[in-house]
């Protein structure tokens, strides 16, 4: 069933209704370990949020470019397989921070040379992928 969809013109857009704002929410175990994890690594700061709470949000400064908001749910199930969305992180230079994120926990799946830059697939501490991708 591939039904073409209907293209937008600047017209529909008076119309239609956009999101505001989009996050990204993450499943895990243990969010408040997660979200220290990534708060770290990104410059995120924490929301205020009740202990043994079911979500953990970490917020975007203005002064990095990136998703708004990442929240941690926490869920009963592991991990099964592997996630079809994930976060690409596009540095300067790969190594420095790869060292860094393997220290506090993360682990690495493969690395891949592309020439100029180098993707290198790593899990955080709860198991989900993610890329740090720039030159060694």
């Amino acid at each position: 069933m591939n039904a073409e969809l209907p293209t937008t013109t600047g017209a529909d857009r008076k119309v239609l209704a956009f999101p505001h704002r989009i996050g990204i929410t993450i499943d895990c175990r243990d969010p408040d370990s997660a979200a220290a994890f990534w708060e770290r690594f990104l410059g995120y700061r924490r929301r205020p949020h009740s202990a043994g709470s079911t979500y953990v949000t970490v917020d975007c400064p203005e002064s990095v470019a990136g998703p708004p908001q990442l929240t941690f749910q926490r869920v009963s199930e592991p991990k099964t397989g592997k996630a079809r969305t994930h976060l690409d992180l596009f540095v300067d230079h790969a190594q420095p921070l790869t060292r860094q994120m393997l220290a506090a926990g993360a682990s690495q799946v493969r690395v891949t040379d592309a020439g100029e830059w180098t993707t290198r697939v790593l899990t955080d501490p709860a198991g989900n992928e993610f890329c740090v991708i720039g030159p060694d």
